[in-house]
């Protein structure tokens, strides 16, 4: 078990998230060009797609880009946390981990700075620049491409969640699960990442897959043994219209982000130099 004291100090906890920044900054900023470069790609080649087909007011009005774009960041969020207990993978960096003066609280908050809040916040900022940049390569590329104006991205979530077409909007319950996805995924990944640090992000999502479709076949078939199908469907209509279904499936989002977390933050601390089990 890692003995390491578990107390905060802000001073140590500055040092700490400065040597992670200093130690993996080339891997960090390539990561986010080559965030800024995907949603370039995206923006300008769905811009140009949509206008030739003719489809491109359907596409504003329905929030596809803000769709494609949450899309993206669930991604991105999901692969820059299975990343943030990398160096776990080898003896001697882990060994460099837990014997730096800093406390484990310490650096689990760094790392997830990092990895999670830092890479949200840089996404939202190269979600914008290359907002503009698809502008400015239409403006000057694209003579017979009609180029629509800037996206405000900062509010991605509740347009995102006005573009379900179902007045879902409205339904405070939609908005905090898509919140709470943002904190639930890179929670699970993050998970993934302190038990399985070698190919972290493929295991975490074979897992995670693996376990959501055993859990879909057996409650598919609790519910045709138990509830008729006209009956079900009536029950599923009626709570997606007064908004239980919404505010059920955002309570859902909260319980595996808090489930996740807890765990990641519970495991990390059992770990140490010498085995990379979790129940050790």
């Amino acid at each position: 078990m890692n003995t390491v004291n578990q107390t905060f100090d802000w001073s140590r906890f500055v040092s700490t998230l400065h040597k992670e920044l200093v130690e993996n900054k080339r891997a960090l900023i390539i990561t986010v060009v080559s965030i800024y470069v995907l949603l370039t790609f995206v923006m300008t080649c769905g811009n140009a797609i949509a206008y030739s087909s003719n489809t491109l007011l359907d596409q504003l009005w329905s929030y596809v880009p803000q769709k494609t774009v949450y899309t993206i960041l669930l991604i991105v969020m999901a692969v820059g946390a299975s990343l943030s207990f990398r160096s776990l993978k080898r003896k001697t960096s882990r060994a460099a981990m837990f014997s730096s003066p800093s406390s484990t609280l310490e650096k689990f908050l760094a790392n997830v700075l990092i990895y999670v809040v830092g890479l949200f916040v840089a996404f939202l900022a190269c979600a914008q620049l290359a907002d503009l940049t698809r502008i400015g390569i239409l403006t000057l590329y694209g003579h017979d491409i009609q180029v629509i104006g800037t996206i405000n991205f900062m509010n991605l979530i509740h347009d995102t969640v006005l573009g379900t077409g179902t007045g879902a909007a409205n339904v405070p319950g939609f908005n905090w699960a898509a919140w709470l996805s943002l904190v639930a995924v890179p929670g699970l990944y993050v998970l993934g990442s302190i038990v399985w640090p070698r190919l972290s992000l493929l295991k975490t999502f074979v897992a995670s897959q693996a376990i959501t479709i055993a859990l879909s076949i057996i409650v598919s078939n609790l519910v045709n043994l138990f509830i008729p199908d006209e009956q079900f469907d009536n029950w599923m209509i009626s709570h997606l219209d007064n908004g239980s279904f919404a505010n059920g499936f955002a309570i859902f989002m909260a319980i595996q982000a808090v489930l996740f977390w807890g765990l990641a933050w519970y495991l990390f601390k059992r770990k140490d130099v010498v085995s990379l089990k979790w129940w050790k």
